[in-house]
């Protein structure tokens, strides 16, 4: 039960594609160019801050819940998000460990000892950066564009993964290879939306904002 909540906050963690944007996609002819000069672009990433806006939509209460907060990434492994609206909330993920603050309260969680935890955390890091290069053979990546966008859709193989994530899209800007948007589905109905604005790079110097303890 433990181990189940945590990888349901660790699904928040994700950004989202808008539906408009998918009616004008095609299949990308050349995969290889695009994976080399996201790759290229990925090596000069140390860290990334923005706002964002999270719409999630459970289909079981029919509505969609709206949060704002501030999003921070850094190398290596290092991410954390922090809700201000509606209520405080704090997430950090630095290297093996977990951190969550809900009400004043922080629970710690070793990523390292759960398999599942820890495959979710670098695959999901990796989708935020765009470094896909890391993404094994449990994953089947198809790849698009739009006239602005190239777009990644990422399917689990495996059946254990299947149970939390059916499928993640991600959109990134063709004018300079930065991620946009990330949809990260659970099932057929239930959905988690992010979108990033006032992203800036290469802005954090120190470890400050990810310590755990």
């Amino acid at each position: 039960m433990i181990i189940s909540r945590y990888i349901c906050l660790l699904l928040l963690l994700a950004f989202y594609l808008p539906m408009t944007a998918q009616k004008d996609l095609k299949p990308l002819v050349s995969t290889a160019e695009f994976q080399e000069r996201l790759k290229k672009e990925a090596a000069s990433l140390s860290s990334i801050e923005s706002d964002f806006t999270q719409e999630k939509f459970l289909d079981v209460f029919n509505e969609k819940i709206l949060s704002k907060g501030r999003f921070y990434y850094k190398q290596e492994n290092m991410i954390r998000m922090d809700y201000t609206s509606p209520v405080d909330y704090q997430i950090i993920i630095n290297g093996q460990k977990l951190k969550i603050v809900s009400e004043g309260k922080s629970n710690v969680v070793n990523l390292g000892s759960n398999q599942m935890m820890n495959e979710m955390k670098g695959m999901l890091a990796a989708c935020m950066v765009g470094d896909l290069s890391s993404m094994t053979s449990a994953y089947k990546l198809e790849y698009y564009e739009s006239p602005s966008l190239y777009v990644v859709k990422i399917r689990p193989v495996s059946k254990s993964v299947q149970a939390y994530i059916s499928e993640i899209v991600i959109s990134i800007d063709k004018k300079n290879m930065a991620v946009q948007t990330l949809r990260l589905s659970e099932n057929a109905k239930d959905y988690t939306e992010y979108h990033f604005t006032n992203q800036q790079y290469n802005t954090l110097t120190g470890d400050e904002k990810f310590v755990i303890r």
